[in-house]
């Protein structure tokens, strides 16, 4: 009987396996036609498009090599009136905060090419590279003073800095003139304090040492009385007191003692009030 059923189970298994050959066979016999993929054509349009950018690109970079660096700092220069419009749609103040964020960050062009040596002078015994600078209310905190100096200015200011932090005047106290081309300032002394502009100035001051230590490159002695403390161009500190400062002298002086050590010069913002 165990023989009896052991062949029946053989002849089962045998059985399945022909069926299931047949079907297999079937679908891989079957005359169904077969669906091919097409790979998309790219159009003459588009490897014509494709080929001119690649070439430009190219042409381009070979051109970009072969300039000069006072060249491709001109183009750069130029290339910055193409974002003048977006700034125009911008609120004022947002417009300032983005342009200093922007310097602070090395994100502007930085002039190579020297100046004539026409334009040159010497005020108190530290020569200027040009009679050009850009005056306090800009960079109030110190926050981008070696972009901007890298600008082309032969000076700058920073502040008003005043000894405490204070928030100036309420928003809005930045309007356009567009007919005239130029601002209403109305900040009314925002500052971030004294300490935070000293932390600030004292980084660069020290960033700047070290990379003059670390230079492989001998600077001759007229280099060295080339520009000031800031590097290349003139540093000025605008120094300002308090709104609510019952000494105002004690506030200048404060200023002076914290500050004069990163400064080629000091500018005094006076609030003078008449009683007529």
């Amino acid at each position: 009987m165990a023989a009896t059923l052991s062949r029946k189970l053989v002849r089962d298994a045998c059985c399945k396996g022909a069926i299931s050959r047949l079907f297999q066979g079937a679908r891989h016999y079957s005359s169904a036609p077969e669906t091919i993929r097409k790979i998309p054509h790219t159009s003459k349009k588009g490897r014509l498009l494709t080929g001119a950018t690649i070439g430009l690109l190219i042409a381009g970079g070979a051109y970009v090599s072969t300039a000069d660096e006072a060249t491709f700092c001109g183009w750069l220069f130029s290339a910055t009136k193409l974002v003048n419009p977006f700034f125009a749609l911008l609120d004022p103040e947002v417009a300032h905060r983005l342009g200093v964020s922007a310097a602070a960050r090395g994100w502007v062009p930085r002039e190579k090419r020297p100046d004539p040596p026409i334009l040159g002078l010497e005020v108190w015994g530290r020569k200027f590279s040009n009679p050009i600078g850009l005056a306090a209310g800009f960079d109030k905190h110190a926050e981008a003073v070696d972009g901007l100096l890298g600008l082309g200015f032969g000076f700058m200011e920073v502040g008003s800095v005043t000894p405490a932090p204070q928030d100036g005047n309420p928003k809005p106290r930045v309007f356009r003139l567009r007919g005239e081309g130029a601002i209403i300032n109305r900040y009314g002394f925002h500052s971030e304090g004294i300490v935070v502009v000293a932390k600030r100035l004292g980084a660069q001051h020290g960033k700047r040492k070290l990379d003059e230590t670390s230079s492989t490159t001998p600077s001759s002695s007229d280099d060295v009385k080339q520009g000031g403390k800031a590097g290349p161009g003139i540093l000025g500190v605008n120094l300002g007191k308090n709104k609510n400062s019952e000494d105002a002298a004690a506030d200048y002086v404060q200023g002076v003692h914290t500050l004069s050590q990163y400064a080629d010069y000091l500018v005094f913002f006076l609030l003078l009030s008449y009683i007529i």
